[in-house]
Order: structure tokens, then sequence, then C-alpha cells
């Protein structure tokens, strides 16, 4: 299928958030350099929304929207707000391969010394390993490895043009040994065909096996185009269950779909992971970067700390930053919802 790059220079990149997106990635601000995506998921949530604009959804994955000024933009827009963590880049190939933008992107955030996330699915991220490594020193960086799970015969059916699931946990595997915080995001967990305690369990261990120290979980949403692809691919799967998903999203024929499944669903795969979390030593929760450390704090981590300049904290609740315009190295804190199930809203960002 041809691939077609489409340039331009958009007036503006950085998006902002009111408070930080928690309890999952904690992000205040993002920037991406592209719109559109190659790997063109069959369940991803860009297909609707805003995302594409008026564009055709079925367009996502053939027509790629290069921001050729994205890190001018973006260098000119985080100079104007205070330091928090930033969702930045895209490798989705052959976008990155030919125009490089998120490399420059990243050059950026450790310039003006952001502390980074990224959310990505392309093993191409160990290339910027050296930038990953200096942004991790200077204010903080963390990676969530998108995997909707690891069975091969679901990856054909609903992403059969994503980078490989073997590839893209050895690149977690070479970022945890770079020293880089890393884990997965476990999204979108499919009902029916992905959501049972086998397919849960692989993707845990796999991460823990690789180096990760948290699993994030998400529900799969459907809405618009997307819902009606997904469940398309579902049928050319497994006919038996179309049945299954219309009630579970209370959709009928005509009609639209529900957002999410019910909350008793997303509560029962929520405790499931976080079960399988305690009992392999992992995190069900990513650990959240807090700008200048606690109030009363003189850095970026707890006076006598032996665990150096990225520490762990559990807590019950959120913490909130305090030091929001001090620009030097905070520290991680995981917070816990008291919720036991978690639907994202942007659970699968390329």
């Amino acid at each position: 299928m041809n691939l077609e790059f489409r340039e331009y220079r958009p007036r503006r990149i950085l998006n902002f958030r009111k408070h930080a997106d928690g309890p999952w990635f904690w992000e205040r601000y993002s920037a991406h350099p592209y719109i559109g995506c190659r790997s063109g998921c069959e369940f991803c949530f860009l297909r609707s929304g805003r995302y594409l604009g008026q564009r055709d959804p079925d367009s996502l994955h053939t027509l790629i929207q290069v921001k050729l000024n994205a890190p001018e933009l973006l260098r000119r827009e985080l100079g104007r707000v205070p330091p928090d963590v930033l969702a930045c880049g895209d490798r989705q190939q052959p976008a990155e391969d030919r125009y490089r933008l998120s490399r420059a992107m990243l050059e950026v955030v450790l310039e003006l010394g952001f502390p980074l996330l990224v959310v990505e699915r392309s093993p191409l991220l160990t290339r910027d390993l050296d930038l990953l490594q200096q942004i991790n020193r200077t204010a903080r960086g963390g990676v969530a490895y998108s995997l909707s799970n690891l069975d091969q015969r679901l990856k054909l059916a609903f992403e059969p043009r994503s980078p490989g699931l073997t590839r893209r946990l050895q690149a977690m595997e070479q970022l945890a040994l770079a020293g880089i915080l890393v884990g997965t995001s476990l999204t979108p967990i499919l009902p029916g065909v992905g959501d049972d305690a086998a397919h849960l369990e692989e993707g845990v261990l796999a991460t823990r096996e690789h180096g990760g120290s948290f699993v994030l979980a998400g529900g799969l949403t459907m809405q618009g185009p997307q819902a009606e692809r997904t469940l398309a691919a579902l049928e050319r799967l497994d006919p038996g269950q179309v049945t299954r998903w219309r009630k579970l999203y209370r959709w009928e024929p005509g009609g639209e779909p529900a957002y999410g499944p019910p909350r008793a669903f997303a509560s029962r795969l929520g405790r499931a992971v976080r079960e399988l979390c305690e009992k392999h030593g992992l995190r069900d929760r990513m650990p959240r970067f807090i700008p200048g450390g606690r109030s009363g704090s003189t850095s970026g981590w707890p006076s006598g700390c032996s665990c150096g300049p990225m520490t762990w904290s559990w807590s019950r609740r959120p913490a909130v930053p305090s030091g929001r315009t001090a620009r030097r190295p905070g520290r991680w804190m995981i917070g816990r919802s008291r919720s036991t199930g978690c639907t994202p809203r942007e659970a699968a960002r390329h």
C-alpha cells in the first residue's frame, strides 16, 4: 500500500493538560512531529475523535503529515512554560528515518531541561539512547513500551503493520540496561481473546525479564470508525466472539457502541494485572516525576536516600508537585489510584 508524506509548518505544537495525566503517564505537556501512523493498528483510538481532523479515518496509515518546524516550535513554546513531564516524539518508520524530527525534538528537551516521557512501539528509540541517557541524568526520563499482548496471532489480526513484538522487548531491555526507567503499557487488552490469565501473565513476565519495572494495563475503547474496524478484525479472527463484544459494549445493530466496557469488567481486569504485578515484583503504576522534590526538600529526592537520582516512593494518593518553576532534577513517585480498573483515553499512543 502506498504511503504519502505531506509536509507543512503548523503555528504551534505543544499540547497542555490542566492537570497531570495520572495515575497513568503523569505528563502535563505533549508534542509530536507527525500526524498519522504507518502501523495503523485496527484498534487505535486515533482513527476517531479530533486527532485526524477532517481526514478520512482510513488514511491513518497511508498519509503522514510532517511538521517540518517541530523542533523550532518546541524550543519556543517550552521556553514559556514551567518544567513538567513532556510526552514527546514518534519514531514510526519510515517517517523518522527520513525526517529525524523526533531526535531533533529530544535535543531541545535536553537543552531546556524538561523531564521526558516516551510512549513508543518502535524499536528505533534505541537510536536515541545517547540523548535519553543525558536527559535522564539532568532532568529524568521514562519510557513505556506499548504492547497489547504477545500473541502473534492477535498481532497479525489487529496490528499487522506494527513493529515486531520481540524487537520491542529487546529495545526495552537495552534501555533498562542503560539505566532508563522503562515498563510496558499493556493496552488495549482485548476482551475474550487476550484478557485471560495466560495472556496477561505472559505480558507481565516479559516486562520483568526485559528489565521493565512497571506494567500499565488498559482496556479496549470503542468509538466511531475505529470500533467498526476493530470489530471487523475480530470477526475475521474469531467470529464466535462478535456477539460477546456487542453485548459487552452494549452495541445494538445499527447503533453506536459504549465507549468502554462496564465498570465491573474493567475492575476485574485491573485487579488481575495488579495481582500478577505483585506476584512478579513489578508495579502496576508508572512512577511520577516531581519537579524539585517534595515541599521543603532541597533536592529532587529525599534526604539520606541511597537510591541515587531515581528514587521510588509508594503512596495511596498521587503526590502533588512542588517547586514547579525550579529547573532541577526531581524524582519519580508512584501514585496508586483507589480504583482497580482503568480504561485510559490515550493508552495506545504511537
